[in-house]
């Protein structure tokens, strides 16, 4: 049976991606029943070419201030205000790559997992074979982190891979609708803009799986994140950027509200939000070059 979805994509200022995005939408083997794009206030000529490029697609404008998390609360407030009968939401970004069978694939595995929510394995969009993310495991007192298969050959599993992880990213993900009426939308007071991994991890502790499949594959430009979590080398001018620019992942406040979802109280909070930080700062004096 198939599963009514809606397929909602963020954007802002990247048109040549998102008609790249657009359009491998448009070639799926199955479709979505709604592609929802949510522009968030983009002066690159993007709302002309969604009215006359492709009209198949909803718009729903933002006014510049909703980033990611804000964008996708939009998308999915639609759907669920608008279309009843729409029983999941897959979040997709505008700057990947996927095949023709993407969709299909990333829903059958739903079908099979019905209490879960799905998310898509990733390698190098120049490799294509290199893994980049499929899901991980993380100490829930001392925050260390372990990345399963980063890095490795994806040819090289001889059966497709679905892995339990601790929490998901928003990068070709499938949420079952009722996520959203048991637990809200993604927080948006206290996730900005890296609100993907938090209702993941609010749904896993509402007794729903969280799982990544290699059947869903997406392939990722890995220089498109923000320019200070992939830099090399930091100086003193990347400290302030690095822990308190909302758009960095070793951003404090992000991290403080991300151990508080998962801490099962405030001993355990205030441990697992120290050693990330630590872990954050160590891997910042790790690339300092001062000179």
């Amino acid at each position: 049976m198939k599963i009514p979805v809606a397929i909602v994509v963020p954007t802002f200022n990247r048109k040549k991606l998102l008609v790249e995005c657009l359009s491998m939408i448009r070639t799926q083997t199955v479709q979505p029943e709604l592609v929802i794009v949510v522009n968030d206030g983009s002066s690159d000529g993007t709302a002309e070419i969604l009215q006359n490029d492709f009209p198949e697609v909803i718009a729903v404008n933002g006014d510049g201030s909703w980033w990611w998390t804000g964008s996708v609360n939009l998308g999915i407030d639609y759907v669920l205000k608008n279309h009843p009968h729409i029983k999941g939401i897959i979040l997709q970004n505008d700057d990947v790559k996927f095949n023709e069978n993407w969709i299909e694939n990333l829903m059958a595995v739903a079908g099979e997992n019905p209490k879960a929510l799905i998310g898509s394995l990733t390698v190098d969009v120049a490799d294509g074979d290199r893994i980049t993310y499929a899901g991980k495991s993380t100490h829930p007192w001392f925050a260390y982190s372990k990345y399963y298969h980063r890095n490795r050959k994806l040819s090289s599993f001889s059966k497709p891979l679905l892995i339990e992880s601790f929490d998901l990213i928003g990068r070709g993900i499938y949420i079952p609708i009722e996520v959203f009426h048991e637990l809200g939308l993604f927080d948006f007071e206290h996730f900005k803009h890296r609100g993907d991994t938090e209702l993941p991890l609010r749904a896993k502790y509402a007794g729903y799986k969280l799982l990544v499949s290699s059947r869903a594959l997406v392939m990722e430009y890995t220089n498109t994140t923000a320019a200070v979590d992939i830099k090399e080398k930091y100086g003193f001018k990347d400290f302030k950027p690095k822990f308190f620019d909302f758009r960095s992942s070793a951003y404090w406040k992000y991290r403080y509200y991300y151990g508080k979802i998962l801490a099962k109280n405030p001993v355990q909070h205030m441990v697992f939000f120290t050693c990330r930080m630590f872990i954050h700062f160590a891997g910042f004096a790790a690339r300092f070059r001062p000179f």
